[in-house]
């Protein structure tokens, strides 16, 4: 009697893969940045002690740490470059929505016109709101729609099988802590994809190089019956700056005091 062979469980061992691929790509970013953050707070630290012990410095420790600075300043604001979404400046303000309306009805007929000419299933509409949105929700959309016309370019360089859906999360305020003014807003979308694991694998990596950052935060596989066909959902995000947050910004030093002069002892 023959035992017909058991299915495998492709299930948790492609989310393994998945999860260890998407934790590789977030650590490699937030690393970046926390070296970054060190160095500045070490700089700091070293002109705070200089100020503080009252000896004027020299000419070359002055001239090092010009360059040091600079060197640093170009670092954060190529990272501040990359985290943060394309700015919507170039858009008129007085027809921003309008301006919206029109990128969106581009971006639903570019993707129709790629997905006929590759044969695959797109989802007729795109998740965003189909009448006038209100103008102070435009900026986000805006990022959203930038995320979702690069994310779908990913795709269909990498290859896949379908794209299911497109679905908008809300904005979320990013602070360091509870009780700091955001900095950043995290502006999320949800994307629902048939993949196999290889295009899987390549998309991940894909979103990873992309020229701005893609935060990948979340994926699920809810259909895994075998690896040649996932169905995955994919939450990615970009990043907004609030209006009125500073950059590089800290805590004022306040200029030494100067220390007084010893009386010289009487004879």
């Amino acid at each position: 009697m023959m035992v017909a062979p058991r299915a495998i469980p492709w299930g948790p061992v492609l989310g393994a893969v998945g999860a260890t691929a998407l934790t590789a790509i977030v650590v490699a970013w937030y690393g970046n940045v926390t070296m970054l953050d060190q160095q500045a707070v070490q700089t700091r630290a070293g002109l705070k002690k200089l100020l503080l012990s009252g000896i004027p410095p020299t000419q070359a420790v002055v001239d090092y740490l010009t360059e040091r600075q600079k060197t640093l300043e170009a670092a954060y604001h190529r990272w501040l470059d990359v985290a943060t979404a394309p700015s919507v400046a170039d858009a008129a303000s007085a027809d921003l929505q309008l301006s919206f309306q029109e990128q969106l009805h581009d971006a639903q007929r570019m993707l129709e016109r790629v997905a006929a000419a590759r044969a695959m299933a797109v989802p007729e509409q795109l998740g965003f709101p189909k009448d006038m949105p209100p103008a102070d929700t435009v900026p986000r959309l805006l990022v959203q729609l930038a995320l979702m016309k690069e994310t779908t370019a990913i795709l269909f360089e990498q290859g896949l099988i379908s794209i299911t859906a497109f679905k908008l999360e809300d904005p979320e305020p990013v602070a360091e802590a509870k009780d700091q003014r955001p900095f950043l807003t995290r502006v999320p979308l949800r994307v629902r994809l048939v993949a196999s694991l290889p295009q899987l694998m390549r998309i991940l990596a894909a979103l990873q190089r992309s020229g701005h950052l893609i935060d990948v935060r979340a994926m699920r596989l809810i259909g895994a019956d075998s690896p040649d066909r996932l169905d995955v959902e994919l939450v990615l995000a970009r990043y907004l700056l609030v209006p009125g947050a500073e950059v590089m910004s800290g805590p004022e030093e306040q200029p030494p005091t100067e220390r007084p002069r010893r009386k010289p002892n009487a004879r």
